[in-house]
Formats: C-alpha cells, sequence, structure tokens
C-alpha cells in the first residue's frame, strides 16, 4: 500500500503543525512496511529528512505557503498530476483541504470548525475559500478523523455527514518537547512579580474566543488576599480585536501579560504556576490543560467545547459567560489544598489517556481498513 501525506504545514505552528510532526514521527517509528510519501514546503526539506529517518519518498509542494490565492488555484492541478506519477492508494490530509483523485481515496483529519464559529478571525478571503472547500472535501472523503468527540459532532451537525464515516482519534502531547531545563526562566519573564507557585496560567492567543475579557473580570473580583498572593499571567501572540484586553490588563498591576515566548520559557510557566485556567468559549481539542498536566498543574476551564472531554479529572468547570462562576472557582481551587491536591493528581493521570504512539497506531487502522475496501472493490471489478 502506498499512503501520500500532506505535510506543507509541518511547520506551521500550532495544533496542525504538531500533529503532522508527531504522527510521522510514529508512522516512522512503527515502521510498518508502508510506501509513503511525504509532501512538504522547501524550507521544512532538512528537518524533515531528519524527521523521516531515510523511510519514504520526501517531495516539495511547488507553491510558496505565503501565495495562498495562488495555492488555492492551482494546487488540484498539481495533485492530479501526482497522483498519475505516484499511484499512490490513500492520500491523508492532515487539515481541512481534500483533493480530488481519479483513484485514491483521501482521509481528512479535522480539528474543528472554527471558520464557521468564529469567521471574524480569518481575512475575507481566506474565510470564503474554507467555506466552499472544507464542504467540498468533507463531502468526498472518504474517511474523516476528528481530533475530539466535540468536533466529530461538529461535523455531523454542520455537514450531515453519517456518524460511521469520522473516527475520533485524540492528540496527544510531546512529552520530550516539554521537558523542564533549570535554565529554562530567560530575562524575558524574569520579574519580581512571576515567581514559583504565585500565578495562575493562561495560555492562547489574544482574540474575543479565547474570552480573557471575562477572564479579567472574574479575577478582579477576587479577595485581595488573593490578589495579592497571586497574580494572573496571560501569555499569548495578538491575534485579532485585542485592544479591549490590553486595555483591560493594562488597568491592573496584578495583571501581566507577556505576549509570545520560547518554548522554554513556556515550560517554566507551566512548571511554576498554581493552576491553569481555560476559559475560551471554543477549541478543537486544547492541548494547554495536557500541557499544565505535565507538571501536575490543575485546570479551572469553561465547561463547553473540548475542554471538559480533554482535561477530565484534572479540571474543574465553569460556565464561560458567568463571571461570578468563573471567580467563584478560581477561589475555590486557590483556597482549598484538599481538593487541590486531588485535582493535581487528576491532571498527571490525565495525560496517560492520549499518546501519539496510539494516535498513529489508530490511524495505521484507518489506512489498513480503507486499503482492504479499495482491493475488494477492485477484486469485484
Amino acid at each position: 500500500m502506498k499512503i501520500a501525506i500532506n505535510c506543507i504545514y509541518h511547520e506551521a505552528g500550532g495544533g496542525i503543525g504538531e500533529y503532522i510532526y508527531n504522527l510521522v514521527k510514529e508512522l516512522v517509528n512503527l515502521d510498518k512496511g508502508y510506501n509513503f510519501v511525504f509532501y512538504i514546503t522547501k524550507e521544512s526539506e532538512i528537518k524533515f529528512k531528519d524527521l523521516t529517518k531515510g523511510i519514504g519518498v520526501i517531495k516539495i509542494f511547488p507553491f510558496d505557503s505565503k501565495n495562498k490565492i495562488k495555492r488555492a488555484l492551482f494546487q488540484q492541478y498539481f495533485w492530479k498530476h501526482e497522483e498519475e506519477i505516484e499511484n499512490f492508494d490513500v492520500f491523508h490530509s492532515p487539515f481541512f483541504y481534500g483533493p480530488k483523485f481519479k483513484k485514491a481515496k483521501t482521509i481528512l483529519t479535522v480539528h474543528d470548525l472554527r471558520f464557521l464559529n468564529y469567521p471574524k478571525s480569518y481575512e475575507i478571503t481566506r474565510y470564503l475559500f474554507l467555506r466552499y472547500a472544507v464542504k467540498k472535501s468533507i463531502n468526498k472523503a472518504h474517511n474523516i478523523i476528528a481530533i475530539s468527540n466535540f468536533t466529530k459532532r461538529e461535523i455531523i451537525n454542520h455537514y450531515k455527514v453519517k456518524a460511521e464515516k469520522v473516527k475520533v482519534i485524540h492528540e496527544a502531547v510531546n512529552i520530550d518537547g516539554f521537558l523542564l531545563n533549570n535554565n529554562s526562566k530567560s530575562l524575558v519573564i524574569n520579574r519580581e512579580a512571576i515567581q514559583s507557585n504565585n500565578f495562575i496560567l493562561a495560555v492562547g492567543h489574544l482574540e474575543p474566543r479565547k474570552n480573557y475579557n471575562r477572564l479579567i473580570d472574574a479575577y478582579l473580583e477576587l479577595p485581595a488576599i488573593l490578589k495579592s498572593k497571586f497574580k494572573l499571567v496571560i501569555v499569548g501572540k495578538k491575534n485579532h480585536d485585542f485592544n479591549s484586553i490590553i486595555s483591560k490588563i493594562n488597568k491592573s498591576n496584578d495583571v501581566i501579560y507577556l505576549d509570545f515566548v520560547t518554548r522554554e520559557e513556556l515550560i517554566w510557566l507551566y512548571a511554576n504556576c498554581k493552576i491553569h485556567v481555560f476559559p475560551s468559549f471554543y477549541e478543537g481539542f486544547g492541548f494547554s490543560s495536557l500541557e499544565a498536566g505535565l507538571f501536575g498543574k490543575p485546570t479551572i476551564g469553561a465547561n463547553q467545547s473540548s475542554i471538559p472531554e480533554i482535561a477530565g479529572k484534572g479540571g474543574i468547570y465553569f460556565d464561560p459567560f458567568s463571571i461570578n462562576d468563573i471567580a467563584e472557582k478560581i477561589q475555590k481551587l486557590l483556597s482549598e489544598n484538599e481538593l487541590y491536591e486531588t485535582l493535581s493528581k487528576g491532571a498527571l493521570e490525565n495525560v496517560d489517556r492520549f499518546s501519539w504512539v496510539e494516535n498513529a497506531k489508530e490511524t495505521i487502522k484507518i489506512y489498513d481498513q480503507l486499503y482492504g475496501y479499495i482491493k475488494i472493490k477492485t477484486n469485484a471489478n
């Protein structure tokens, strides 16, 4: 069986980049004897050759990632030509777009449907393309991988596909990438206000769906003794519609915004925070609760989207639209030591539910099932 995997977002960062990197890494480590073709960008060629360890064929995708319009208009011709050359049986697209093929069957991984729920977080041309392309790709895909049960429900509700067409395969945390180094805390976060075990940590881009405005209001409602002991630290790039969030941050000396931080700095923050708070309205998976869980840090999170599904017994949950409920849950976890210890233990144990090795094994099952279907259909003809 020959399997083509579209890895052009390998170095894009975020959930998709992590997914591609870890899936390919474990597929290569399992080495089941499949013939792989990995499509990558020129910029990631050296790193990807190291990742794949000589297994499979690496081919360069010819369209610059910055030229999205040209890519959208002409990539179908590229994929049609590649099918003729490589004659692959299965094409796995680890994100929204699935090309049309003459013979090859397509597997699509859907991380979320954020563009439908929060269209303003996309440029208008990108949004319009996604509305058209995602519906088309989902309808023609033979199998769909959803990264959470929440995402599966969204796919079924929005696109009316059959439930058996969608398989939930959870993502995981790359544990090797979250090892604490004693020198991790750099000058960027070396402030007197940010000391070990005396801050609440929130991680994610600054944008409306992350719900930081209500989080800050809830934090400011905490008793003065708690605010004096625990600062609120927010980490994330300015994405869009962030001015009101920055304005709130600037009005309080107890709320600290760090913008972008390095991986080493982020690891230090997870390891040294008291609790992790996740107020977002919408997450397809939500890595940060697992990343915090690696260090035994409980999550206080929104009771919707995928957050309770992923944080599990390592968290307690609030109504993200209720400032009072957010404040009450934060105060409860900061004040009740027995609850804190229970959730801390739960957060550590919860991480064990998720594994990139298992993710790859479950993905291989889909490859095998689809290839079996192809052989049966070929023999029937």
